[in-house]
């Protein structure tokens, strides 16, 4: 049987019985925090202190990924002010948080990419889309953290295939000493105090833009301080050469950033919107409005307008030294 078509199976079969899932880790459920009207639930013994462990949480002292989960969905959280995920119950499927909709506006410059790598795996949000949508493309999702990788199963990743591999390693390290090239990099990678410190170098998107095929695209989401979110764009523009388009995600405070190998021409944005138009068509997501944001980004320079505002020098933020390609041409 096609490995999609067994997926689809199984999530429609867990979507209709939520007993009948694969094995995965016990959770222990804390104390219904009230105000927030959801469970969270914890990778801990049952022998733990509950009310220890709801006190470390409240208090942002918890550190490893837990869930808080209502009647409609289960959230992946860090800390309880940094949703790292969100999946909907009743369709767990679809791309919840508005910001992972607007990653998936690289297909109005990728329309059929081949390979896509994921750096950071999160609730598996974007990974299951892609993998659902992009029957032509193989997802390989990053993921250092061995927590998260054990809750895969409650947000109902599909098993490893030919068309999708979870691998357990430092995003930064496998970027650059991977010899696989990739049609599009999406990098979300987080932890409990903002971005993830291994991508915090200009190193690591130098090794970015070397693992692109010509034409690749490297999406970036960016939350959390507007000093560290300002960092990271510095470097993405020094690297891709300036071809760098930034939007906001409204209501959520993320901003995504895609950057490219090759420039895009002023004379594609028409086709773009023609692409547009069609892609709302087939995955009915909002891309008329993606492509719209998109190209006045690129028309008011709002990426470049965005760093010329800054009045500091931004530092970069010390991380575990990785090795660097050379400077990435397109």
């Amino acid at each position: 049987m096609d490995p999609m078509i067994f997926d689809d199976a199984i999530m429609e079969v867990v979507r209709i019985f939520p007993w009948v899932a694969v094995v995965k880790p016990e959770l222990l459920d804390l104390p219904v925090v009230a105000w927030r009207g959801e469970t969270l639930r914890v990778l801990e013994p049952p022998s733990a202190n509950r009310g220890e462990l709801l006190e470390a949480i409240l208090r942002r002292r918890y550190r490893k990924p837990f869930i808080g989960e209502s009647a409609q969905e289960r959230t992946l959280y860090f800390s309880l002010d940094n949703i790292q995920s969100r999946m909907r119950l009743d369709d767990p499927w679809a791309l919840d948080l508005s910001y992972t909709r607007k990653v998936m506006s690289f297909l109005l410059f990728q329309a059929t990419p081949r390979r896509i790598l994921m750096v950071g795996l999160g609730g598996g949000s974007l990974a299951k889309y892609c993998y659902r949508h992009l029957p032509r493309a193989r997802v390989d999702a990053v993921e250092r953290d061995d927590d998260v990788i054990a809750l895969r199963d409650y947000f109902f990743i599909p098993r490893a295939s030919r068309r999708l591999a979870v691998i357990a390693a430092d995003g930064a390290r496998y970027v650059a000493n991977s010899r696989q090239r990739y049609d599009v990099v999406i990098c979300d990678a987080f932890e409990s105090d903002g971005i993830a410190a291994s991508v915090g170098q200009e190193a690591f998107y130098k090794n970015v833009c070397s693992t692109l095929n010509a034409g690749g695209i490297l999406v970036a989401n960016l939350a959390g301080p507007t000093e560290d979110r300002r960092r990271h764009l510095a470097m993405m523009t020094r690297v891709f050469s300036d071809d760098v388009l930034l939007v906001p995600v409204e209501g959520e405070g993320n901003e995504i950033v895609l950057a490219f190998k090759q420039a895009v021409q002023e004379t594609s944005w028409p086709s773009i919107h023609e692409r547009a138009r069609a892609l709302q068509g087939t995955l009915g997501l909002d891309f008329p409005r993606f492509a719209s944001r998109l190209e006045r980004s690129r028309k008011l320079g709002y990426a470049r307008r965005t760093l010329a505002a800054l009045s500091t020098t931004l530092a970069p933020r010390q991380g575990p030294a990785i090795p660097s390609a050379p400077d990435c041409a397109s």
